[in-house]
């Protein structure tokens, strides 16, 4: 039987580090994998109810149709409400023009030169490496999403195969960590998923009932995107404040009430986002505030973009598996799952 000694911390950290190190260089296989993980969260109990009612091989099909439809809804209605709003900026390039022509006579009468700025630091070199590098993006984004997809297939298909192989292990307590950890995340993530939407909501609707009381164009596009938005933690909401600000600017051309619009939504997110989500989050999923913030800085810095939204369900899995396994209970009691350490691996 193996036997589970208490860890050093010391070794703990080196390993910590090592594994950053190792998400870092090998983000183009572990950052899908991490999603279809996530995603494997919320299909799998649809798919475990389907599969009492009809085949297996229907039920993995209907449950694959269900994930991928919630994600092109979404998206479809992010891109509307992007493409609302970009279609009037561009329809009213002329008066953009305008008022750029205007800043840039404002900065040369103070001794900035914008035509030396543009010259120097934009040419026909910059502009081809800005499009390499946007198709180079949009290339890495569907290489990304096709590998996440095959890798949840393939979990749909091989969870009870795989429960079944943990069960068989010669450690009985082994097995409660693995079997323990990989249901109490996917617990504390649909929780999590769920506070998160909930608070998505109620920042778009603000922002919507915000815009349409004070008669900024676009009001429900607007609303639509900052409840999309505010999935990505901190930078998410940041643009949902920054965009509709910078729209009333430019299409107004009001400053005070630019700034008005900024204040108030910076108001709606802060309440949202920096005070009531950390609070919510951390008392339902056991924990700390603190380490929610460390973890989406961290896994922003790894992964960038996706790892902001990836940053917190990882830090739950830490959680969910240290909080069972005796020998790493003092990591899951610094992250603040109290609760979980007094049930312990049998709980």
């Amino acid at each position: 039987m193996i036997q589970i000694t208490p860890s050093r911390p010391s070794l703990v950290l080196l390993a910590t580090l090592a594994a950053l190190w190792t998400a870092k260089a090998a983000a183009p296989f572990l950052a899908p994998l991490t999603l279809a993980m996530f995603i494997l969260a919320f299909a799998w109990p649809v798919q475990s109810f389907l599969q009492e009612r009809v085949p297996k091989i229907i039920a993995l099909m209907l449950t694959l149709a269900l994930v991928l439809g919630v994600m092109l809804v979404l998206g479809l209605l992010a891109l509307w409400a992007f493409g609302a709003v970009w279609q009037a900026i561009s329809s009213n390039a002329a008066r953009y023009q305008l008022l750029y022509q205007s800043a840039a006579d404002w900065l040369e009468g103070h001794g900035i030169v914008m035509a030396g700025i543009w010259a120097d630091n934009i040419n026909v070199n910059w502009l081809l490496r800005m499009t390499q590098q946007i198709v180079s993006r949009m290339s890495q984004t569907m290489s990304f999403w096709i590998v996440a997809i095959a890798y949840l297939v393939t979990g749909l298909v091989e969870v009870e195969r795989v429960k079944h192989n943990v069960r068989g292990l010669s450690d009985p307590a082994i097995s409660d960590i693995i079997i323990g950890g990989f249901r109490e995340t996917a617990r504390k993530l649909r929780r999590y998923m769920w506070v998160r939407t909930v608070i998505s909501m109620f920042t778009g609707v603000a922002i919507g009932v915000f815009a349409l009381a004070t008669q900024i164009p676009f009001a429900v596009e607007w609303g639509v995107i900052g409840f999309a938005l505010n999935f990505i933690p901190f930078i998410g909401p940041l643009i949902a404040t920054t965009l509709p600000s910078l729209f009333v600017l430019a299409h107004l051309g009001d400053p005070g009430f630019a700034l008005l619009v900024f204040a108030c939504l910076s108001i709606v997110q802060s309440l949202s986002g920096n005070y009531i989500e950390p609070r919510v989050s951390g008392d339902a999923l056991q924990l700390s505030p603190f380490v929610i913030l460390v973890a989406i800085f961290l896994w922003t810095f790894i992964w960038g973009i996706y790892g902001t939204f990836i940053g917190v369900p990882i830090a739950i899995a830490v959680a969910a598996f240290t909080s069972r396994a005796p020998a790493m209970r003092w990591l899951s009691q610094l992250m603040g799952a109290g609760q979980a350490l007094e049930k312990g691996p049998g709980a």
